[in-house]
């Protein structure tokens, strides 16, 4: 780590770690910034995240919209970090498929959207702390092969120095504080966290620099930017700045993936918290309208859909399962037998129906077979079938 980069002392000091080489420490937050140069764009960031409010006070079924993006999140949260699945493989290891779920990026990818729920339902009964932080680890690296989850110590703090970037600590861009000053780091991190909970929650200003600091710690082997992304989710609904669990980041900042590392390390390194705050804003603003152009979409096609189905069929079997398939886009006959409490024969009449309206698709090589909503993925993609 190239230590003459560190050129301001008030984000954090230089301690020596393993191999004569240097690790940064964070200092405690709040850091020091300018709020006026901040000012506009915390403004607009907050604007656009009460649009985003009011546009889910429009859904019926907040199902519809929230799973969909979640999906999104999982995949690209997942991809920024070198896992990749298809999002046909991940619909089919939620409905239960095997073949999809053994394999390791698939199941990882699942079990970021695992984590993310599992966290959210922690959260009505507890304060975000080290058990909810360590929990959503233990989840989204649980159940993997030994090379992918289990030898990353899921749940747990790192015991050994980690480091970004390089093949050895001497070439490493940064260097996170070694195992016993990380601990104490996350110990101010949830102090941080929770210290307005009697005046009110957490500001979208705490949200960017949690998330930052979080990322500096690096406080586990593996995973860190996965649980770091879905803070920035879990705060925003924990301190009542969203309604819903709309706001994913991961789809915008994957596009901008290198500045993103570059302002949180100059962060670190030259003290830049006002740019990187100012980067986080706009982020935060495009990824909001993205989500209230996807509730559009999505509002839109579910109107079209329930013209569709009082068309094509006098039974409210068809609309129960299109509304299923704005939550999970894709379906099996036996999935609509056992949702329905209906034969297999008048199941498969209502799916045929659906995939000669054009509702569905059947997807190739799936046993047994399975159908998708081709037109519902894409509107939760873009806002548009």
């Amino acid at each position: 780590m190239n230590t003459r980069k560190f050129v301001d002392s008030r984000t954090g000091s230089l301690i020596a770690t393993i191999e004569d080489a240097k690790a940064f420490v964070p200092a405690p937050l709040p850091p020091q910034f300018d709020m006026s140069r901040i000012a506009i764009g915390l403004a607009d960031a907050m604007h656009a995240i009460g649009k985003l409010n009011g546009a889910c006070r429009r859904l019926q079924n907040p199902d519809i919209l929230v799973r969909p993006l979640q999906r999104h999140e999982a995949l690209t949260s997942s991809a920024m970090e070198g896992t990749f699945t298809t999002g046909d493989d991940l619909l089919l290891a939620e409905l239960g498929s095997s073949k999809a779920a053994s394999d390791d990026n698939t199941r990882e990818v699942l079990n970021y959207l695992t984590a993310l729920n599992q966290s959210l339902d922690l959260l009505k009964s507890l304060p975000l702390s080290h058990r909810v932080i360590r929990q959503a680890h233990a989840t989204l690296l649980g159940g993997l092969s030994r090379e992918r989850g289990a030898r990353k110590r899921p749940g747990e703090y790192k015991i050994f120095q980690n480091w970004i970037g390089g093949r050895t600590i001497d070439q490493a861009r940064f260097v996170p504080p070694p195992p016993a000053e990380a601990l104490v780091c996350m110990d101010q991190l949830e102090a941080y966290i929770n210290r307005n909970v009697e005046e009110g929650s957490a500001n979208l200003i705490d949200i960017a620099l949690v998330h930052y600091q979080l990322e500096t710690i690096h406080p586990f082997a593996d995973g860190n930017g996965r649980v770091g992304r879905m803070l920035i989710t879990l705060m925003a609904v924990n301190s009542g700045l969203l309604d819903l669990p709309a706001l994913y980041i991961s789809p915008v900042l994957e596009k901008q993936k290198d500045i993103y590392i570059d302002l949180m390390y100059q962060a670190s390194t030259e003290g830049k918290f006002e740019e990187w705050l100012i980067f986080f804003f706009k982020v935060v603003q495009q990824s909001c309208n993205d989500s209230i152009e996807t509730v559009d979409g999505l509002i839109s096609l579910q109107e079209i859909y329930r013209e569709l189905a009082i068309r094509i069929s006098k039974s409210s079997n068809t609309m129960l399962i299109i509304d299923s398939l704005f939550n999970v886009p894709v379906i099996r006959i036996t999935d609509a037998v056992t949702m329905l409490d209906i034969t297999y024969g008048a199941a498969k009449k209502l799916i045929i129906k659906l995939v000669q309206a054009g509702v569905l698709t059947e997807m190739q090589g799936t046993r047994p077979v399975a159908f998708i909503a081709q037109d519902i993925i894409r509107a939760s993609r873009s806002g548009k079938p």
